[in-house]
């Protein structure tokens, strides 16, 4: 097998097992089983399982089921934990029954295993608090490593996101959109600019390589060049790149306001404990329950008490997310369309910032751990509930029509 392409941090990642703060799956709808692994449970004879397979296991009569790896799933209790965790806090099939018979999904969180043409790629979701401290926590940027395939892990042939969907495309093509890839990651990773000006330059990049794929004359990869090659020349020029996002016009109010809906539609009976104590702080501290006008008088004034003051020399942490979820997500090429993604990136950079400062406020100040905790319960809550942005990007999309500059506005936190 080929050797697999991972972030630096990947040959670093041990499970916490026990000591995990936020159990595998906790707060999720449902884990996805495949084939093998539903047959083993449905026929299983184990005293203390079977019971438990009764409750949880179900088959997939969904259309979206078209391959073995989703072949049936395991329900949540009603407050959204997992029918298996025992009170050590480790899995009762995985005790029960050995590493073996876990289902795939099981197996392989938190990773992602991608597949980019002919390229495999590993990574780590920050939906496990474990991985979130070390992807968010290191103040060093990215860097990517060949690492030896390791067996149980890689042998079976299980793909979290590919593209193209159905071969491994061709082979010049493949290259320049790797090389797309790579621009974005230059982008994000160019720390003489805010990350605000970062997301900015993405916004501009994904309009004018999606000109140029989107033509009627468009036939092959190599067309989007030149656009690659402009927009790494951009880099030279920090300065003018933060005066044309000082030039976009801010609208607080409105961010707070989608940030505060968030919060009032969570569905807090199957949130974790860990998303719930979040929310309730950024609540408290945003003054949810106040008027928008006491609201917005506040929330700038915490902003530079709080949030400022922590993140003026770490925002490397917002980048190293925004690094991840390219990676994790083959991003902009394994789902929907470039505009799609980029207002689902803006949009979910935008809430955890008003979440940081109400949680900043309540608690007088920011730390690591109290910052590790919201993205991590965000990333369980929006990457693996896909109706939980769900309407705060449908509200988007029907309001700004399908331009990336009318997007722009959730990226400024001042007037």
């Amino acid at each position: 097998m080929q050797t697999i392409t991972v972030p630096d941090y990947y040959p670093k990642f041990k499970c916490s097992g026990p000591q995990c703060e936020d159990t595998c799956f906790n707060g999720w709808w449902s884990i996805d089983v495949d084939c093998d692994t539903y047959q083993l449970y449905e026929s299983s004879k184990n005293e203390t399982l079977t019971p438990l397979f009764q409750n949880a296991l179900s088959q997939n009569s969904a259309s979206s089921a078209i391959n073995t790896f989703n072949f049936g799933f395991l329900k949540m209790k009603p407050d959204g934990s997992c029918h298996f965790l025992q009170q050590d806090k480790l899995c009762a099939i995985h005790c029960q029954l050995g590493p073996q018979a876990l289902s795939d999904t099981c197996r392989l969180y938190p990773r992602y295993l991608n597949q980019f043409g002919a390229l495999r790629e590993n990574s780590l979701g920050i939906s496990c608090p474990e991985a979130a401290r070390l992807i968010l926590l290191n103040p060093e940027p990215m860097q990517f490593v060949e690492i030896p395939p390791d067996p149980a892990i890689d042998e079976k042939p299980f793909t979290s996101y590919r593209f193209p969907l159905q071969s491994e495309g061709d082979v010049e093509q493949i290259s320049i959109l790797n090389d797309f890839r790579a621009v974005i990651v230059a982008i994000f990773q160019f720390r003489e600019i805010s990350i605000g000006a970062r997301l900015m330059l993405l916004g501009f990049l994904l309009e004018d390589v999606n000109k140029v794929t989107s033509s009627e004359k468009f036939s092959h990869a190599i067309e989007i060049l030149p656009v690659l090659q402009d927009f790494v020349g951009m880099l030279s020029y920090p300065d003018e790149l933060e005066t044309q996002f000082a030039q976009i016009e801010a609208s607080l109010p409105r961010k707070i306001e989608m940030a505060t809906k968030l919060i009032a539609e969570s569905p807090i009976d199957s949130t974790s404990p860990r998303f719930k104590q979040v929310l309730k702080l950024a609540a408290d501290g945003i003054g949810a329950t106040q008027s928008a006008e006491q609201i917005l008088s506040q929330y700038s004034e915490n902003q530079a008490l709080y949030y400022q003051p922590y993140f003026r020399n770490k925002e490397y942490i917002f980048e190293n997310h925004l690094v991840n979820q390219v990676i994790t997500r083959l991003f902009p090429f394994a789902r929907g369309s470039y505009i799609d993604l980029y207002r689902e990136l803006v949009c979910g950079y935008s809430v955890i910032q008003v979440l940081l400062v109400g949680i900043g406020a309540k608690n007088k100040g920011l730390d690591d751990a109290q910052v590790i905790q919201l993205f991590q319960t965000f990333a369980r809550n929006a990457n693996h509930n896909k109706n939980y942005l769900g309407k705060l990007l449908d509200s988007l999309h029907a309001q700004q029509g399908d331009s990336f500059v009318d997007v722009m506005w959730l990226l400024k936190e001042q007037p």
